[in-house]
C-alpha cells in the first residue's frame, strides 16, 4: 500500500515549518513540502506503509544534510520525499541506518494521523 502523493503533501502542509527543525525550517516552502521531512515521512513509510524486508538508509546527498529513504534487498528503493531535490539522488550512497528511536517519533504519529494511517507491522 502506498499514499497519494496530494494527500502526502496536503498532510506536510498541515504540518509545515514548526515540526522541522533547523536549517530546513528556512527552506521548507508550501510548494516543497516534503523539503526537511525525508526522515519522518521514511519512517511513517517504515512503519505503515512498507512491505516487509525494506530498511532504513541515510545518504549525504552533496553538500547538503543527511537524506532518509527505505531500500530492501533486492535494491527497490521508496522515497516518498525524493522530489525535494532538483535531480533523482544517488541512492548508492545510502548506508543502513536504524531510526534514532525503536517506535515512531512524535511527528511520525502526527504525520500518520493525519493520513490515516493504521500500523501495518507489530509493536508499533
Amino acid at each position: 500500500k502506498m499514499i497519494e502523493k496530494v494527500k502526502l503533501y496536503d498532510a506536510l502542509r498541515q504540518m509545515g515549518k514548526k515540526h522541522l527543525k533547523q536549517p530546513y525550517r528556512d527552506d521548507w516552502t508550501p510548494e516543497r513540502p516534503t523539503t526537511g521531512y525525508c526522515y519522518v515521512v521514511a519512517e511513517v513509510a517504515y512503519h505503515y506503509l512498507a512491505p516487509t524486508g525494506y530498511a532504513p538508509q541515510v545518504m549525504k546527498p552533496g553538500d547538503k544534510e543527511t537524506h532518509w529513504f527505505l531500500k530492501n534487498s533486492s535494491g527497490k528503493i521508496i522515497d516518498l520525499t525524493a522530489d525535494q531535490f532538483d535531480q533523482v539522488p544517488d541512492y548508492s550512497k545510502g548506508k543502513p541506518q536504524n531510526f534514532l528511536t525503536k517506535d515512531i517519533s512524535k511527528r511520525g504519529k502526527i504525520l500518520a494521523e493525519l493520513l490515516g494511517l493504521q500500523p501495518n507491522k507489530a509493536g508499533v
